[in-house]
């Protein structure tokens, strides 16, 4: 059994502590990615590479469409979803052998918020 890392990072959109990710299979990836949901109803999935920023981004949309690809491919992100990216801060150990100053090489929060849609 794999042991799952806790991470403390806060929410992108409401900056509140993200939950603990969890192994998630509602995604893009065939093995599954490490991800969830906030209480502000943001859906988050964890990058802990710095190096899978579109295998990510591709995850937390298909996570956010309820594991549906094409639903996924479907949304627009001018109209319905926003996009936004957190570092996670090398004070947890398991990140910290990162490089200070590369944040593209730093493990990142992908998230995305869902816009309401009228009509």
């Amino acid at each position: 059994m794999i042991k799952q890392s806790r991470i403390k990072v806060g929410c992108p959109f409401c900056y509140e502590w993200l939950p603990d990710p969890e192994l998630r299979f509602d995604v893009y990836s065939g093995e599954g990615a490490r991800g969830g949901r906030c209480e502000c109803g943001a859906f988050f999935v964890v990058d802990e590479t710095g190096k899978a920023g579109g295998q990510a981004l591709m995850d937390v949309r298909v996570l956010a469409a309820g594991g549906d690809l094409e639903k996924a491919m479907q949304l627009d992100s001018e109209k319905d979803f926003e996009l936004k990216t957190k570092v996670i801060k090398p004070s947890s150990r398991r990140y910290a052998d990162r490089i200070p100053g590369h944040a593209y090489m730093q493990p990142k929060v992908w998230a995305i918020r869902l816009k309401n849609r009228e009509g």
